[in-house]
């Protein structure tokens, strides 16, 4: 049997679980049998969670579950000790994103002693470079039933997704329109008069309601203590998944590892720096509504769970 974990956040914000919810969706899709964890009842151990395992069984654990290090170290021995096979999806690696990270060496322990690994990109496989078999997922996927509009080409730059780690908005001189919600710490004072802040879509539809423009692709080390822009040679942003999903052509980080996919496809531009904004360019409608449809239909998702069913049989 095969095994896809899924937490359940409930008080996550609108979006953040997209992702891991996607993935767990068509992996049940292709048979694989959801393993749920609840965060506001799971505690450091794991055991519950294995009762019905055998040493025949794949288990992909999507990571971070956002759980004590402890339950994700007691899950991944309670697993192995089945004779399962345990295999960490990696979402994010906080080890490569914050500096100063106290738990660096009990994380690359997890992931070394892992039976597998799914990354992002061939890039954060070099980053991460633990001799286990890692397989690469590429970009993710991002579900939708509801019909994506014609588009029109209109270079309105258009940017969704968390502000948080997004200071740079608060000095960016062009029109621009947000969907995301104002942290805590930011006030309306704060944004300049060229930012139209929108309220967050909805995660199941925004595609379809994400309006005619460009989708922006950004990330800046402003903050303490992160590496979010050296993190972009390596990820694979969900919201380069959502802009894509919308039909939406993009502006993406030139050091991006999808940069050559972006250029080669015809489907956007790349950028150094802000400073090189705005810029016109001509995208091809056909190409991107061929990527859009694979991304809404978990093409990238089933591809990927066909490799690991493959090496694993």
């Amino acid at each position: 049997m095969n095994y896809m974990t899924h937490t359940i956040e409930p008080w996550m914000p609108v979006g953040a679980t997209k992702p891991k919810d996607d993935i767990a969706k068509i992996a049940a899709s292709k048979g694989w049998q959801r393993l749920e964890i609840d965060r506001a009842t799971q505690g450091t151990n794991a055991d519950n969670l294995v009762v019905s395992l055998s040493s025949s069984d794949i288990i992909i654990h999507q990571f971070p579950s956002y759980l004590p290090l402890e339950f994700e170290e007691n899950f991944q021995r309670a697993v192995q000790l089945t004779g399962a096979k345990f295999i960490i999806l990696i979402h994010d690696f906080e080890p490569l994103r914050l500096s100063d990270r106290q738990d660096s060496k009990r994380e690359y322990a997890l992931l070394r002693y892992s039976d597998g690994l799914v990354v992002h990109t061939s890039e954060m496989a070099e980053a991460i470079a633990l001799p286990i078999p890692i397989f690469i997922l590429g970009l993710f996927d991002y579900l939708t039933d509801s019909q994506i509009p014609d588009r029109k080409p209109n270079h309105d730059l258009i940017f969704a997704g968390t502000l948080t780690k997004a200071t740079w908005l608060k000095t960016f001189p062009l029109p621009i329109k947000v969907f995301g919600n104002l942290p805590r710490k930011w006030s309306a004072a704060d944004l300049p008069p060229t930012l139209n802040l929108q309220t967050i879509l909805p995660q199941d539809t925004a595609p379809t309601e994400l309006p005619d423009g460009v989708g922006l692709v950004w990330d800046s080390d402003e903050m303490d203590k992160t590496y979010y822009q050296a993190y972009q040679r390596l990820n694979s942003p969900h919201k380069l998944s959502l802009y894509l999903a919308a039909g939406l052509p993009v502006v993406i980080p030139a050091i991006s590892p999808f940069s050559d996919f972006v250029i080669s496809n015809k489907i956007g531009i790349c950028i150094s720096d802000l400073s090189e904004l705005p810029i016109s360019f001509t995208f091809d409608k056909d190409n991107l509504s061929h990527i859009s449809k694979s991304i809404r239909t978990g093409k990238h998702t089933i591809t990927l769970l066909k490799k690991i069913e493959t090496f694993y049989s």
